[in-house]
């Protein structure tokens, strides 16, 4: 965009090693990382809305899982009609279970694992919708800002591994020819 905007000045050329690539962006890892840890902060988040749950208090996070909450309003609601008051452990089994996974994949995103990235976006943007369909357009609104910096995580790992192939294939060296009189 600057160079766009004429603020950037050329650099004049310095002769045969102006195609030399000098390695991957460093900011590409940065950016993969913030993406990654987005998932760190939304299962925190929601290990708060499920304590918050089990201590009967009225509040949420807009990042934690919009299915977790759900979870515990159906069994809240089944308690309020009757049911034993011990179902609340199956909300905090389930709760766990989903927050849980929310920092697997911040991690193994964390290790530049993309499926990690893909898995995480399919279940936020899920999640995203679930929130919509219930009317909660505030939470809604955040994990659709939440997912966009995921994917320009996902985006930088796929252009870092993208990279590191590449350079992995180029600098394998050919193997050795052959010696006189061996097949």
């Amino acid at each position: 965009m600057s160079n766009l905007l004429g603020l950037e000045e050329e650099r004049p050329s310095t002769g045969q090693y102006d195609n030399v690539s000098l390695g991957p962006d460093p900011e590409w890892a940065a950016k993969v990382q913030r993406g990654a840890n987005w998932f760190y902060w939304i299962a925190g988040l929601s290990v708060i809305n499920s304590a918050a749950f089990v201590m009967g208090a009225k509040f949420h996070f807009l990042a934690g899982l919009g299915l977790t909450e759900l979870a515990d309003a159906v069994i809240d609601v089944s308690i309020q009609q009757g049911a034993p008051a011990a179902l609340k452990a199956v909300a905090i089994v389930f709760d766990l279970i989903v927050v849980i996974a929310f920092a697997l994949a911040g991690y193994f995103a964390n290790k530049f694992f993309k499926a990690a990235f893909i898995i995480g976006v399919v279940v936020y943007a899920f999640d995203a919708l679930l929130l919509l369909l219930l009317g909660d357009f505030f939470s809604a609104g955040f994990h659709v800002f939440a997912l966009f910096f995921i994917v320009r995580g996902f985006l930088a790992c796929r252009e870092l591994k993208t990279h590191m192939a590449a350079t992995t294939v180029a600098s394998t060296p050919p193997p050795p020819p052959p010696k006189f009189g061996q097949s």
